[in-house]
């Protein structure tokens, strides 16, 4: 079974390989992560202070990384907490960056393209813009997405009530960083978009996307209007 398994990334902390199916080319791609549940069931407002305080003061060290891996549950809360709308949004934004972009080749090696993570808290900001609509138009919500991201040099979005007071110097220093910047709702040290170096390339898709017949002269609707500034 070994040669089936194609070991992309390992650190300290995680692996990320593929699995090749048996009767064809298809693969399946899989990061496993530590697991360390620092905080418990039931975390009191001081437990959460302390781990946010910790994790501030400690910088790139590996209790930073350990620390970080105990919030990912709170990634996953943030996300599951959305409507079922904008759920089905994130889906389709998520196939739309499957389907878009070259695939990974000997010449473009090197490059990052936003995280899955990423690409929910871009799509959930952008129906946050929108006014959080209950029901809305997918082709709609999409042309925003995509519009928004061809803004993406100018973002900067913050989601901080769940480690706010706690942690307002690192929070400062960081949005002083090169854009694009979303803040990790879980994790007041982390720039979720650092981890990408291909935004101008994003960009450039995003707006080759707009000009297909799907969204080629579509207009925006309410609650969708605002989009037509971007």
């Amino acid at each position: 079974m070994t040669n089936r398994i194609l070991m992309e990334k390992k650190t300290a902390f995680a692996l990320r390989f593929q699995f090749k199916c048996f009767n064809n080319t298809h693969s399946h791609h899989f990061d496993v992560m530590l697991c360390y549940d620092t905080l418990g069931p039931r975390p009191s407002k001081d437990d959460k202070g302390m781990l946010f305080r910790r994790l501030c003061n400690c910088g790139h060290s590996d209790e930073a990384q350990l620390l970080s891996l105990s919030l990912l549950q709170y990634q996953v809360d943030f996300v599951k907490a959305a409507t079922l709308g904008v759920k089905n949004l994130i889906r389709l934004v998520k196939h739309w960056f499957r389907t878009s972009f070259a695939k990974p080749s000997q010449e473009n090696r090197f490059r990052r393209l936003p995280s899955s993570y990423t690409v929910e808290l871009l799509t959930l900001h952008a129906w946050q813009l929108a006014g959080k609509p209950i029901f809305f138009s997918l082709l709609q919500g999409l042309r925003a997405v995509l519009r928004l991201l061809l803004r993406c040099s100018e973002l900067c979005i913050l989601w901080d009530k769940l480690y706010t007071p706690y942690c307002q110097g690192v929070r400062r220093t960081l949005q002083e960083q090169t854009r694009p910047f979303i803040l990790d709702p879980a994790n007041p040290t982390f720039n979720v978009c650092e981890n990408c170096n291909a935004w101008d390339e994003v960009a450039v898709v995003a707006r080759q996307s707009l000009l297909k017949p799907l969204l080629n002269g579509v207009q925006a609707s309410g609650p969708w209007l605002l989009t037509d500034s971007w």
